[in-house]
Order: structure tokens, then C-alpha cells, then sequence
């Protein structure tokens, strides 16, 4: 379906959609209607989930009425992760014709989705039977290895799909992650840029702006020029690759330029405080810059090839904010000023792709609520539900995040009043890594590239001790260790 266009051939979208759900509507009215919602979504989940609601409202009514619909079913439910739908379409898809390639590899998705990584290889391994030399089920193969740890498989099968398509930026990019994990950062930052082909429907209006009125940042001298670093990417990543800008500023320095960090946020304060009072942090495109770079290339531009040094801590909280939230944690824990405090975090954004494997269940978690001694503060908000049903149970669990007025100001004050922070693959690992807090991060088997595979530290951050799933979904021993850390510290 033409994604580009904007408007729905023939009638406009509000007739179609009352037609589709007239009392009597037939099924190609409802097809008509879905078509046209999937040609006007793009990227747009809403639109897509009610494209789908009314494409199996028409399969309901004439399965036959549309000789692909049930192709068009299976790929919508896969775009918005409907795996239940995946997988009942592509069931009655697969009885159809064993040997339908989109349907192996849809059905795969969701079946890895649960965990089931070895029938999910095996439907891969069957598309690619059924289309040898096909980069897409390659592709998809080399992902589902890489979620079994097996990086060198994945890597290997990777370089296939770039030999057969050498300008796949996507098989690109998640080749440069496998070789930054590794420590091979020489060719990883290069193959890393590869994330600019394809996020330019996630570029905001600032930085395509800066792409209209300057370069990009190669590297080359900064005399007498002014290069802004747009911040990229998620917070975590914000939060990671602002330790390279006093790096940045010194060169600029040398070389008589200036520099600029473009950034406006939650992050904006910490950052503001801990800038080289030459590098001013603007909010608006103010200044017409002769060069932009994206904050995740710093360490291509800058040369860093070894993370060894790199783990100091170098933001820091708002002295007026650590002794406000001093109070706040000491009246948590008045009638019991012995205990020790610990912050925790166990889900994430549910919209973020890998959400569901970093997130910690709430059930699994309480283990660690049973360390007596110790008092729990929820870092995340929005989790006052999963709170009060802990404390139900007898739990010392405190949430103070309805306090958070200043973004991640007040959370990094409250770390800093903190004993240890636990936490999953999230902003607040990064956070407290780079406040220098005590922190055990707790990692699904195949974590982002920034853990590593195997260490039980990270060279980026020197406060955080890392603890690994020893297999997809278990972390029984994950949680077991992490109690275990927490009674030494409580004993303590």
C-alpha cells in the first residue's frame, strides 16, 4: 500500500468510516476504509490498530472478499505487535501454504515475542530455505540469534544480508551495535551512523533545520567556526554521550571555534550545571551554526577508541535539591532512622521496543522487598498502583514521585540521598551512572550495547554492578543475587 499518500483515493476518510461501520456495511466496505487508514498512517499505531480492527471485521463478514486480506491482516497486527493475531493469521496462512515466506517470518516475531527463540528459529530458518539469498529473512535469522547471545552466528549472517544489500542501513546498524559491544569501536561508531538513513521520520524540526542551513561535523578543524551538538535518541543515550562535550569543548577551544549544545528536556538543568562555561546549552536555533553533529557521534568524531577512563562520574544533583529530598527520604524513614534506602526501578516505557524483556514483573521483584532493615523508594512515576499493593503485603515501599516537579532534577537529587539504586536497562542506570551513585542494574540476557556481554562492570560507569540473566526471562537468579547484595549492605 502507498504509505506517501496523503489522502484516500476516492471518498474522504470520515465517509468511508461511517460506511464501514453502518449497521449493515459489507466487507469491502470495510476494506475500502482500512486501505485507505493504512495509507495515511505511516507510522502511526492508532491509525494502523483501527485499520486492522476493521480488516477483521471484514474477514469476519467474506474472508474471500479481497484475495490478500489475510496477508494485510497478519502484517498490520505485526506492525502494531498484535502477536496473538500474528499468530492466528499466519496459522490459517501457513495451512494455506507452507511455504509463504511473509508468513514464516511474521509468525516468528511472535513467537519470539514469548520466548520461544527455538521454534521462532526454526520458522526463520525455513524462509530462508523457502528464499535463499532473501535479505529480509536473513535479517530477521541474524536478529533472533543475537536474542540467544550467540553474537558471532548473528554477526556472520549479518555481513550476509550486507553482502546481498550493502546499503541496508538497518542490518548496518545492528552490526555497528555487535561490534561496539565487542570493544571494537573503530569500525562500531563508524557503522553506527548508519542510524541517520533511516531516522528521518524521528528527526525533530530543529534538526532538520540545522541539516538545511549548515555541514555535518566530519571531525575537521572548528577555527574560526561554531558547530552545534544536537541531542539524539532516547534520555538514556542523552544521559551516556554527554560525558564527551567537555572533550569536544577542549578541542574547540585549541582551535579558537565554538560550540553549542542544542538541547531542550527533562535532562536540560543537569546538563546546564555541568557544561564548560564556554559551551553554552541553547534551546532554539538562536545561533546559525557553520557545522552540526548529533550527540551519539561524538565518539566517532572524537576518536574514542577505548573505554577504559571513562567511568568517573561527571554529572552532579542541585545541592538545593539533595537537601530538600534529605528531608523528604528522613521522614520516610523516621520511625526507623537504621534503615538502609534503596531506589528502584523494575519497568520501563512500554512503547520502548525492548520494554517487555528489560521489565522486571512485579511479582518477581518482591524477594527483595523481604531484606528487612531496608527501606524501598520507587524512582519512576506512575507506579503508585504496584506501591500500594506492596505495601498491602507488609512491603517497605515508599513513592515519593507525585514530589518530582523538576524532571530528572529531583530524581537525581533523590538518588543522591539514596544507599544503592536497583534498577533495569533504563534512563535512571544512566543517571545514576553518571552521578556516580551505587547502583545494581539488573539486564536481560541480550541488554543494549552499552553493558558488554559478560562483565559484571561496565567501563562507562565505575558506581554500577551489573547482573546478567543467565537465560531469556529468568530472573529468579537475577533478583536472588541482587537480594543477596542488598543484606550485605544491610548488615552493614
Amino acid at each position: 500500500m502507498n504509505h506517501l499518500a496523503l489522502e484516500p483515493a476516492g471518498p474522504d476518510l470520515p465517509a468511508l468510516r461511517a460506511r464501514a461501520w453502518a449497521p449493515h456495511a459489507t466487507a469491502h466496505d470495510c476494506v475500502a476504509f482500512a486501505q485507505a487508514l493504512l495509507q495515511q498512517a505511516g507510522r502511526d499505531k492508532a491509525l494502523q490498530r483501527e485499520a486492522l480492527v476493521a480488516l477483521v471485521r471484514a474477514y469476519e463478514a467474506d474472508p474471500t472478499c479481497e484475495p490478500a486480506l489475510l496477508h494485510t491482516i497478519a502484517q498490520t497486527a505485526f506492525a502494531v505487535r498484535d502477536w496473538g493475531l500474528v499468530e492466528s493469521a499466519t496459522s490459517l496462512l501457513l495451512t494455506q501454504n507452507s511455504a509463504d515466506a511473509n508468513a514464516l517470518v511474521w509468525r516468528a516475531a511472535a513467537v519470539q515475542h514469548r520466548d520461544d527463540f527455538a521454534a521462532a528459529e526454526q520458522l526463520l530458518r525455513e524462509a530462508v530455505r523457502v528464499v535463499p539469498g532473501n535479505p529480509v529473512a536473513l535479517h530477521k535469522l541474524a536478529l533472533c540469534i543475537r536474542e540467544q547471545a550467540r553474537f558471532a552466528e548473528a554477526e556472520a549472517l549479518l555481513r550476509q544480508v550486507l553482502a546481498l544489500s550493502p546499503d541496508n542501513a538497518h542490518a548496518l546498524f545492528d552490526l555497528s551495535e555487535l561490534e561496539i559491544r565487542s570493544g571494537r569501536f573503530a569500525e562500531g561508531w563508524t557503522h553506527y551512523e548508519s542510524r541517520v538513513a533511516f531516522a528521518g521520520g524521528e528527526l525533530n524540526h530543529a534538526q532538520h533545520a540545522l541539516a538545511e542551513m549548515s555541514a555535518p561535523w566530519q571531525g575537521e578543524s572548528l577555527a574560526g567556526k561554531t558547530l552545534v551538538v544536537y541531542g539524539e535518541q532516547g534520555n538514556g543515550d542523552c544521559l551516556w554521550a554527554v560525558r564527551f562535550l567537555p572533550l569536544l569543548a577542549e578541542r574547540a577551544r585549541r582551535d579558537g571555534g565554538t560550540v553549542i549544545f542544542g538541547h531542550d528536556g527533562p535532562l536540560r538543568p543537569l546538563f546546564e550545571r555541568t557544561l564548560p562555561a564556554d559551551l553554552r546549552l541553547e534551546t532554539s536555533l538562536d545561533t546559525r551554526p557553520d557545522f552540526h553533529c548529533g550527540l551519539m557521534s561524538l565518539p566517532l568524531r572524537l576518536g574514542i577508541r577505548d573505554a577504559a577512563g571513562w567511568g568517573a562520574p561527571y554529572l552532579r544533583a542541585d545541592p538545593h535539591h539533595v537537601e530538600m529530598w534529605r528531608r523528604r527520604v528522613q521522614a520516610c524513614v523516621y520511625a526507623n532512622p537504621d534503615n538502609r534506602t534503596v531506589g528502584l526501578v523494575w519497568n520501563g516505557n512500554p512503547d520502548h521496543i525492548r520494554d517487555v524483556r528489560r521489565s522486571v514483573p512485579a511479582q518477581q521483584l518482591e524477594p527483595l522487598l523481604g531484606v528487612a532493615g531496608v527501606t524501598y523508594f520507587a524512582l519512576s512515576p506512575g507506579r503508585g498502583e504496584t506501591v500500594a499493593q506492596w505495601r498491602a503485603k507488609g512491603f517497605d515501599v515508599v513513592d515519593l514521585t507525585p514530589h518530582f516537579q523538576a524532571g530528572f532534577d529531583d530524581v537525581a537529587a533523590l538518588l543522591a540521598n539514596l544507599d544503592l539504586t536497583v534498577t533495569i536497562d533504563s534512563g535512571p542506570a544512566h543517571l545514576a551512572g553518571a552521578l556516580g551513585v551505587p547502583t545494581c542494574l539488573m539486564l536481560d540476557h541480550v541488554s543494549a550495547w552499552f553493558w558488554g556481554s559478560e562483565s559484571t562492570a561496565t567501563p562507562w560507569y565505575d558506581s554500577l554492578e551489573l547482573f546478567r540473566q543467565p537465560a531469556v526471562g529468568a530472573w529468579a537468579p537475577v533478583v536472588e543475587r541482587v537480594r543477596a547484595r542488598i543484606e550485605l549492605m544491610a548488615r552493614g
